[in-house]
């Protein structure tokens, strides 16, 4: 259009092939006219001047006019749109399954996203990003197929993972810095939610730095919702998930709405069976959790699922949790006895032995747990694999080669448990078990107090049950480890505070307290000490009690057996369930899974939770591990809650499970502050998508801001009114005067 400026030639060459020519003639009259010539030549010239000029003008501007020149700050583009290159960030974390009714915010980003491609210009390109806590490049380069891009929209899925944008913007960035177009933009398609910007300041800064060169559309999906509840937390609380026993859940509902909630029903479903369990939750206040106890039992040896739902709301994401459980058919319990006395109620072990298997002589061949005891000379010709736990109790010291057959025990996923008494050697422990091996998670200190005598005694702690084997306490109605007195103990001193890495390569976990004495002055040098502590070894746990196992230094076993009995069937649980934590991991983290060395190559096929019958399924090579010289299976696309089922090509087909869980503050429905709301719209674009029509609302504003205001209608206006005033102008001048 601007090519029409060149008209503006036309009335110069008219004027120009119109120029009067004169033919001198010399007559009488001649110098009256000439005198009359002389008098109205300028005046001729001037009138004729300004005619080539409006003329000339009135061409110009409707040239100008037609090519729709705008306004802007920037010279580049000028005379129209330029073309962009385009990072598209969309929000599929958990919270974009919020809805109102009738569609999700992820399905309004989704239409976001399309409403941006379509409102650039001819000839840009566009990369698509799925943004949560992590930034996923569905098409990580600007790529200028719009229809490629488009389809990888329309294509995108929900993932149920935390929020975090300052990946994705730390990424839009980046791709943006690897390429030289004259104009670059972000749009970054998300809710409201808090969470999203718990990284706000180092957002804003990059998005403020780079406005000169980058210009962020940010376009809020606005859907808000009022009352959630959500399923935050599922665990089970009994010690062994053993095959047709009655096993206890706990689950965690909590309100993220702004009013309380009444008569919250809570079901427990094993595997796809009907729910085992139903209980009713009275009324959560708003911004509070409660927990309800549920029971389910698991038909058969393997793996399976346990799932708390609650009823479905506008947040689906968050109306049920899952874990993986392995149901075990029977457990092998080794005692080592390093003092079995005169009589079977002497023993060291008497007490473990009935607690680990509280059944009957004539039952014992049928209940699951098989307890074998011997003496602390047998130890070196056991073969502890053949184990699922190691007791020991007061033995003296270990051989070498004892503490290289616990090692490769423990490195195996093997649990060993502690119990000191007058005939160990602490000393050995320390340094041998402790400081060189570092299987105990505490030094043995004292010991302090005087069994002969029963009138001074340690208690347990009566509160604050943290740790998962004590969390049973929490509930009064389970009892009180306090009840019982310790008359003799070792104070339990943590060693290294940190996971840390053999130079074998095993991995040492941190230290933890399981259960403590209590922070009175009658406790005196126990008092707040730990009287319980556990870490992991390898693939396996250790777990180091403060006193003895039968009744020399307390009465735990006969004064509080409602205690002694539950205690000792979560430790057991705890050592042998140590290679079953990796099951359930957190969405978005990596599961591990340490398998049989004879599957090393073999594939492994995997299903994930609400997966479509008509797409592939994923599919992992099982690996040897350089560390642990086993089978390793690894999977890191766990985008998505729920369980994860397993099939392994082997003779016969291996299968197991796991399962992915949420995390819980995905849930709230805290939104951005006003404050930081505008605080970006003073280095952003900032849109409210609210429905219906705000896809053509929102192109109209892009294309103004792209290409400024336009004025092409004042410059057509001019050059009307320059029309009007030539032809007045004409008319006047061509009159006689």
């Amino acid at each position: 259009m601007l090519l029409g400026i060149s008209a503006v030639s036309i009335p110069i060459i008219i004027h120009l092939l119109n120029k009067r020519k004169f033919q001198r003639v010399i007559w009488a009259a001649m110098r009256f006219l000439k005198i009359s010539v002389e008098q109205n030549q300028r005046r001729l010239q001037i009138e004729d001047l300004l005619l080539l000029l409006i003329r000339c003008a009135m061409l110009a501007l409707l040239a100008v006019a037609l090519a729709r020149p705008a306004i802007k700050a920037a010279t580049a583009g000028m005379f129209g749109q330029a073309r962009v290159t385009a990072v598209l960030l969309l929000d599929n974390s958990a919270s974009m399954s919020a809805t109102d009714g009738v569609k999700s915010r992820f399905e309004k980003g989704k239409e976001a996203a399309e409403s941006a491609l379509a409102s650039l210009p001819l000839g840009s390109s566009a990369a698509v990003i799925l943004a949560s806590d992590i930034a996923d490049g569905l098409i990580p380069e600007p790529t200028i197929d719009m229809n490629l891009a488009r389809k990888a929209v329309r294509e995108a899925r929900l993932s149920d993972r935390s929020s975090d944008l300052l990946p994705a913007v730390r990424g839009a960035m980046d791709v943006l810095g690897r390429h030289t177009s004259l104009r670059k933009e972000i749009f970054l398609i998300t809710d409201g939610q808090a969470l999203a910007w718990r990284n706000f300041q180092p957002i804003q800064r990059i998005v403020d730095q780079s406005k000169a060169d980058v210009r962020t559309h940010l376009i809020l999906i606005d859907a808000p919702q009022e009352n959630n509840l959500a399923v935050t937390e599922l665990r089970m609380t009994s010690g062994l998930p053993a095959v047709g026993r009655p096993l206890r859940f706990e689950a965690q509902v909590s309100n993220f709405g702004s009013s309380a909630a009444s008569d919250v029903r809570v079901t427990l479903h094993i595997d796809e069976d009907p729910p085992s369990d139903e209980a009713v939750i009275d009324s959560i206040d708003p911004g509070s959790s409660k927990s309800v106890g549920l029971t389910g039992k698991l038909r058969g040896p393997g793996f399976h699922s346990a799932t708390a739902s609650i009823a479905a709301d506008r947040v689906p994401a968050d109306d049920f949790r899952t874990i993986a459980i392995r149901a075990i058919e029977s457990v092998k319990v080794l005692l080592v006895d390093g003092d079995p006395g005169r009589e079977a109620r002497d023993s060291e072990t008497f007490f473990l032995r009935y607690a680990l298997a509280p059944v009957s002589r004539s039952e014992a061949s049928d209940y699951f747990v098989k307890v074998n005891t011997i003496g602390a000379a047998e130890f070196d010709g056991v073969k502890l694999d053949d184990y699922d736990a190691v007791f020991v109790a007061n033995v003296t010291d270990f051989s070498d080669a004892a503490l290289e057959s616990i090692s490769g025990y423990l490195r195996h996923g093997g649990g060993l448990v502690i119990f000191p008494g007058s005939n160990m050697q602490a000393s050995f422990y320390n340094e041998k078990l402790g400081k060189k091996w570092r299987f105990l998670p505490a030094q043995f200190v004292g010991p302090f107090g005087d069994a002969s005598q029963d009138e001074r005694f340690f208690t347990l702690q009566d509160k604050d049950f943290t740790h998962p084997i004590a969390r049973l306490w929490s509930d009064p109605a389970s009892g009180s480890p306090a009840s019982a007195h310790f008359f003799r103990a070792y104070e339990l001193k943590a060693t290294d505070s940190a996971a840390t890495t053999r130079p074998e390569g095993d991995e040492v976990g941190e230290p933890r307290t399981v259960l403590r004495f209590a922070d009175t002055p009658k406790n005196g040098e126990l008092a707040g000490k730990p009287a319980v502590m556990e870490r992991s070894w390898g693939m396996g746990r250790v777990v180091q009690f403060a006193s003895t196992a039968d009744t020399a230094w307390n009465d735990l076993p006969t004064r509080t057996p409602g205690v002694y009995l539950p205690l000792l069937d979560r430790v057991m649980g705890a050592v042998v369930r140590r290679q079953d934590e990796g099951l359930n991991v957190r969405v978005g983290e990596r599961f591990v899974r340490q398998m049989p060395g004879e599957l090393i190559g073999r594939d492994a096929i995997i299903t994930p939770p609400r997966h479509p019958a008509d797409q592939p399924k994923d599919a992992r090579k099982i690996e040897a591990s350089p560390r642990t010289r086993m089978a390793t299976l690894a999977y890191d696309q766990t985008n998505r809650s729920g369980a994860y089922d397993v099939s392994i090509t082997a003779e016969p087909p291996v299968r197991l499970a796991f399962a992915a869980e949420p995390d819980p503050m995905e849930s709230s429905l805290q939104t951005i502050a006003p404050e930081q709301r505008k605080t970006l719209g003073e280095s952003a674009h900032v849109v409210s998508w609210t429905g219906a029509g705000a896809g053509a609302e929102f192109a109209a504003e892009v294309e103004k801001e792209r290409i400024g205001t336009e004025f092409w209608m004042s410059l057509a206006i001019a050059a009307l009114v320059l029309a009007a005033a030539e032809t007045f102008l004409s008319q006047w001048f061509s009159e006689s005067k």
